[in-house]
């Protein structure tokens, strides 16, 4: 048992998650290798859940008629989500990320470890039911890992044992993509934790950074010798991105990049990484940046961080790093847009647009971020 979680897990996971189908091959045509289906639960989450319910909401196929596929998949703590009194709460949040009583279907998965995990997970399905909340398929396992037993919820004596996690072809997607599966939704919030050591290293550089990108525009003076200044500034700091494994950024550099986030033009244009194929690296910046600087500082890094993951569906890392950014700076502007949007469950399509812009933005200034 993971000690943490009994205190610090939230009732529910703030956000849903929204797999691709095009890339996370999550199609279903019937859910009879249930086996299958559970060991993809940690790579469509992006953690290994504990004590939880999952629901998987289910829906129509973008463009292949006749399959289903899951458009949404939430994470509850268990206990919370087993209490009567908690059970239209629950309902809400299932509807708000498309499932309406008596009309979608879902697949939920209870994973509790503990001796009384069956009859929790019987007593839940009941508490659902009375609230109109009727999975199409329930399972209950004490845990997702290779040869764990599950056990049919709907249909007494259909039982089996579930897949390898990491050998799922979710899984697989994600690795291909450059992701990795969190052992718990933990150590997704240690994701930006701050680095002391290296902020230490960082701090001395941030005021002549400061000075230095505000003498270089005032030197640049005419409009077109900014806009040029500015562009020159970009290619650098999508120069740290491109060559961050092979040398990572000095101290000096983070503390110049996090004073060019600054700069609203080149901060726009970061938000165009996220549909780039140097996501990745770039949200490893954003993470570093915002381990290594408070404030403002640590929240523009931490938000574009979480756009980004937004972006390509995971919105539960993206809930963790808009909480982050907010409580950094609570007046940050693009987090709170953020945070409004994972309220109303917005799925990562709407809020695509913003990446675009940055895109666009980036080929006024000549650069190629597409």
């Amino acid at each position: 048992m993971e000690a943490d979680d009994e205190v610090h897990t939230p009732a529910f996971d703030k956000s849903a998650r929204y797999p691709d189908p095009a890339k996370d091959n999550i199609v279903l045509r019937h859910v009879a290798d249930a086996g299958e289906l559970i060991a993809a639960i940690p790579a469509m989450l992006g953690f290994f859940p504990h004590r939880s319910l999952v629901v998987a909401v289910l829906g129509p196929h973008p463009s292949k008629d006749g399959i289903q596929t899951i458009g949404a998949v939430t994470r509850f703590d268990i206990d919370s989500a087993a209490d009567p009194a908690e059970a239209r709460r629950v309902a809400r949040i299932l509807e708000s990320a498309g499932l309406s009583p008596n009309t979608n279907s879902a697949i939920m998965i209870v994973v509790d470890d503990r001796p009384t995990g069956s009859t929790t997970a019987d007593k839940l399905l009941r508490h659902l039911a009375e609230v109109g909340i009727e999975p199409s398929h329930a399972w209950q396992v004490e845990q997702i890992a290779a040869g764990a037993r599950y056990r049919d919820l709907l249909t007494p004596g259909r039982d089996g044992r579930v897949d390898d996690p990491r050998a799922s072809t979710v899984a697989f997607a994600q690795v291909l993509d450059g992701h990795q599966i969190s052992a718990s939704r933990n150590e997704l919030t240690d994701l930006l934790t701050p680095n002391p050591v290296l902020a230490d290293q960082v701090r001395p550089h941030l005021d002549r950074a400061v000075v230095r990108y505000r003498d270089e525009l005032a030197t640049a003076a005419t409009p077109d010798r900014i806009r040029d200044h500015r562009r020159d500034r970009t290619v650098w700091v999508l120069e740290q991105i491109s060559t961050a494994e092979e040398a990572p950024s000095s101290a000096r550099d983070l503390a110049a990049t996090a004073v060019l986030l600054r700069d609203r033009t080149i901060r726009d244009i970061m938000y165009g990484l996220a549909c780039s194929e140097n996501h990745g690296a770039a949200e490893a910046l954003w993470r570093r940046i915002a381990s290594v600087t408070d404030g403002h500082d640590r929240a523009e890094a931490a938000t574009l961080f979480a756009y980004s993951a937004y972006h390509r569906g995971n919105t539960v890392v993206a809930g963790i790093a808009i909480a982050t950014a907010l409580d950094a700076d609570p007046t940050h502007a693009m987090a709170a847009l953020l945070e409004i949007a994972l309220d109303e469950r917005l799925p990562p399509e709407r809020i695509r647009s913003l990446a675009e812009v940055g895109v666009s933005v980036a080929a006024e200034l000549g650069i190629d971020i597409s």
